[in-house]
């Protein structure tokens, strides 16, 4: 790959965000995902791997990030975020680990079966949680007014 290609590849995922991928690899960690062990088990360990690995980096990176935590607003700055960010970051990029295995399990397992039915109960409990969420993914507009307070 040239020099060139590997900057447009890495512009190309700056642009595209982190959220999917910290989306990502907490599904590649999470039973409920539909992950069996064959692809959790790798995925948790390179996390786990990740997570240790950056403690280092978090006290050698201490004097930087004790000047961004200085730097913001206070109502709003996180210590933990903050002071933990290169950890954080390493343990996302363990989990990458359980990828491949992923790819194996879908292409095995998961792509074959069909998806379980969502009983009442369940379509309940996730509306619920939806209606509890402070940022709903489904925004959701009333079909009737809503009654005014007396």
């Amino acid at each position: 790959m040239t020099r060139r290609a590997a900057v447009a590849t890495l512009v190309l995922a700056a642009a595209a965000g982190c959220t999917p991928v910290v989306r990502y690899t907490n599904e590649l960690t999470d039973g409920r995902h539909g992950r069996t062990w064959f692809t959790r088990l790798p995925s948790t360990f390179g996390a786990t791997a990740g997570f240790a690995v950056g403690l280092p980096v978090d006290l050698v990176s201490l004097p930087l990030t004790v000047v961004v935590y200085e730097s913001q607003d206070e109502v709003t700055r996180d210590a933990l975020s903050v002071f933990l960010f290169p950890s954080f970051v390493l343990w996302k990029v363990g989990a990458l680990i359980g990828a491949p295995f992923d790819a194996v399990e879908w292409g095995l397992w998961r792509s074959w079966r069909k998806p379980a039915p969502v009983t009442d109960a369940e379509r309940e409990a996730i509306e619920r949680e939806w209606d509890k969420s402070e940022y709903n993914e489904y925004p959701v507009t009333p079909l009737y007014p809503l009654p005014t307070p007396r």
